[in-house]
């Protein structure tokens, strides 16, 4: 029935956002320096705690998985006053550069396009609980790898 469906949707666009903003906290807390004031807000999604993204942030626009303008796109940058120089240091090698950004990192996160009667490749579609399940295990996967990635120690106090 349309009803069902259009359960179903809002309910897969409820975890859809859930993911998207899960993901972008996860790796805002593993690589900013700079936290912040703490938020008062806690997001408990996928039995992670981490500060909650208001409403009003540019992440609104993933409220809707079936009208997503693109993916998200999270980029992690080191900034470099423009009068130091990157020293690699295995090699000893001095880098010059004249940009102040240097990419370390960039998370793309695409949930993919859903609407209630399409059909996947094994003729079943995810219930949103099967898709809640299993963003546990990724994000849980996230959380380690952002402290084992080499850009974790840029952040971390030497």
């Amino acid at each position: 029935s349309n009803d069902a469906e259009a359960e179903v949707l809002k309910r897969t666009d409820d975890i859809a956002f859930h993911i998207y903003t899960k993901a972008f906290q996860l790796i805002y807390a593993a690589r900013a320096s700079d936290q912040g004031p703490p938020s008062d807000k806690i997001d408990k999604w996928f039995n992670l705690e981490t500060s909650a993204v208001t409403e009003s942030s540019s992440l609104a626009t993933f409220r809707l998985i079936s009208s997503l303008p693109s993916p998200l796109t999270i980029q992690v940058l080191l900034a470099v006053p423009s009068s130091k120089t990157l020293i690699h240091i295995p090699t000893s090698t001095h880098i010059f550069s004249g940009y102040r950004l240097v990419l370390l990192e960039q998370w793309l996160l695409d949930y993919g396009r859903w609407s209630p009667g399409q059909v996947q490749s094994d003729g079943v579609l995810p219930e949103p609980s099967t898709i809640h399940k299993t963003a546990i295990s990724l994000f849980r996967s996230l959380f380690s790898l952002l402290r084992i990635l080499p850009a974790w120690r840029t952040t971390q106090e030497i």
